[in-house]
């Protein structure tokens, strides 16, 4: 271990001293998956799909056993992934449309952000797949490289309209995961010739484990291999939240997800547009649903092979004792998990079970990490950017009023002070993650939740009300309380009266806050004064 911290810190002393060129940093890949449980995968347990790249990768590096992410939908977490900040300081709330009538709209760019951080320090920066953070139509927040397509949201795996660098066509013969890694190879191989490092972040919009993707009949190379092997799912009775959201959605209903730009083009497929009642009903046909877990299975699979690809070209071009590479997802999934499926958003109110909230989390660097490594460290993503500039040299630099805390010292087998939890919020629920406990307070709604981990990991045994456990939630609402208390921005902490930007509850409905909150300000899109450059 001493060898090993002494030759890191020979490294960082020479990364220092290039700071002005950035030659010497390290490549950095940071691989993102769409609504991804991890224990759909190999090296965190499963047996039925087939991971053979992530399972190389967690031999090779660090996995991290308990990752958490912050929101439950993918625009705030993929926000707080890249700026170390919470929903509640960025104002992004919920996942956002992609058409503005702001031109150029980002959602994040007045903040320290690690593509615009790493291309002011000296490196190329590239984006390959979703983006989900304002107007895609162009580069954002430093990119030099700008491979999108214009939605959040995921029709199909066949058939998008792509932005390219400035161009803008029909792609419809290539399986998207596919496109998504054949751009980033491009990437690769064209920042390999240069002398400065490059910051590769591939945005993957598989496997999408939503519906109604997931009931559509799956279109790829894995397909016939996992027909004749379809893996299990939990075979639990509906949620009631789930009874609720088709509820909900079937009285309320209109049309869903309007200004996502997801029908400029048919090609071979017909684009619908669904109502949130389309949506719910599909969530639930998706219990239980052979052909759902077909489709996740084989979509999951095709996500690993992206993966190996990646480390195959960084091995040819003899670069990977120069790149640091990161596996993980924006949120959870659930595939059946107390009889839900989806992310937080699939219910009524909005959950935060740890199939919901748990990501994969898995970082490899030949002759840095340590190999074939695992810990049970809880960290979040508003870890991740602090952790990321600490690596390589740049932990100096300061990330205004971030909760997140440094992890470089757990990947390299340093004693390091480390609490162990997690804080997550989705508009009307919030939660704290300990080791032993998990507290989840609503606000407006009901119910809270309280369950004890250690002897109840399922999450099955709701134990708010309990007068034995009266001390226990006490403490965790304090803490949960003066978390949000010290980080939230006056402007976006939506339990204090606070907006979002863009967009809070899905259609416009935010009844509960207009009712409760007098001179509430509606959600808003207006250009940053300031556009975050060191």
């Amino acid at each position: 271990m001493k060898r090993l911290q002494w030759i890191m810190h020979i490294w960082l002393v020479s990364i220092l001293c290039h700071a002005e060129t950035g030659k010497d940093y390290p490549n950095i890949i940071l691989i993102i998956a769409d609504n991804l449980n991890p224990s759909l995968l190999g090296p965190y347990g499963n047996m039925e799909i087939t991971t053979p790249n992530l399972d190389r990768m967690a031999t090779e590096g660090m996995l991290f056993e308990r990752a958490f992410a912050v929101s439950g939908v993918c625009s705030p977490t993929r926000a707080s992934l890249l700026t170390g900040l919470l929903p509640s300081q960025t104002g992004v709330h919920n996942a956002l449309p992609s058409g503005y009538e702001v031109d150029n709209w980002s959602a994040i760019e007045e903040f320290r952000n690690l593509p615009q951080t790493l291309k002011d320090a000296g490196y190329q920066t590239g984006l390959v797949g979703k983006y989900h953070l304002g107007q895609p139509d162009n580069a954002q927040l430093g990119f030099d490289y700008w491979v999108t397509f214009p939605s959040g949201h995921t029709n199909n795996f066949h058939g998008a309209t792509i932005i390219d660098n400035g161009r803008t066509y029909w792609e419809e013969d290539t399986h998207l995961t596919d496109f998504w890694t054949e751009k980033a190879e491009d990437f690769i191989e064209e920042s390999a010739g240069q002398d400065k490092p490059f910051f590769l972040f591939l945005s993957y919009n598989g496997p999408y484990n939503l519906a109604p993707v997931v009931l559509n009949t799956p279109d790829n190379r894995h397909v016939d291999y996992y027909r004749k092997r379809i893996p299990g799912s939990p075979q639990e009775p509906i949620h009631p939240f789930l009874k609720n959201l088709i509820v909900d959605a079937t009285l309320h209903d209109q049309e869903a997800l309007k200004g996502w730009r997801i029908d400029e083009k048919e090609g071979k497929n017909i684009r619908k547009k669904h109502t949130w009642a389309d949506l719910a009903w599909a969530t639930a046909i998706a219990l239980n649903n052979e052909e759902a877990m077909l489709t996740v299975a084989s979509e999951t699979s095709m996500i690993d092979d992206g993966v190996g690809r990646i480390h195959a070209i960084i091995e040819t071009l003899g670069l990977d004792e120069d790149t640091l590479i990161i596996f993980t997802s924006d949120q959870g999934a659930a595939y059946g998990q107390h009889g839900l499926w989806g992310n937080s958003s699939q219910a009524r109110p909005v959950v935060a079970y740890d199939q919901n909230m748990r990501i994969p989390f898995i970082m490899s660097h030949p002759g840095v990490i340590f190999e074939n490594a695992r810990t049970d460290k809880i960290i979040n993503q508003y870890d991740v950017l602090p952790t990321l500039l600490d690596y390589i040299g740049l932990g100096d630099l300061p990330i205004e009023n971030s909760p997140g805390k440094s992890f470089t010292g757990l990947l390299l087998d340093e004693e390091t002070q480390w609490e162990n939890v997690a804080y997550f919020e989705y508009i009307l629920t919030r939660a704290i993650r300990t080791e032993e406990w998990k507290y989840v307070k609503r606000f407006l709604q009901s119910p809270d939740e309280l369950y004890n981990l250690s002897v109840d990991p399922g999450e099955n045994n709701n134990l708010i009300g309990n007068p034995s456990h009266e001390h226990v939630v006490a403490d965790l609402d304090s803490r949960l309380t003066s978390f949000f208390d010290q980080f939230s921005a006056t402007e976006y902490d939506v339990w204090r009266g606070g907006t979002a930007k863009a967009v809070l509850m899905y259609g416009g409905r935010n009844e509960l806050f207009e009712g409760h909150f007098r001179n509430w300000k509606q959600p808003f899109v207006k250009k940053a004064s300031n556009v975050y450059k060191d």
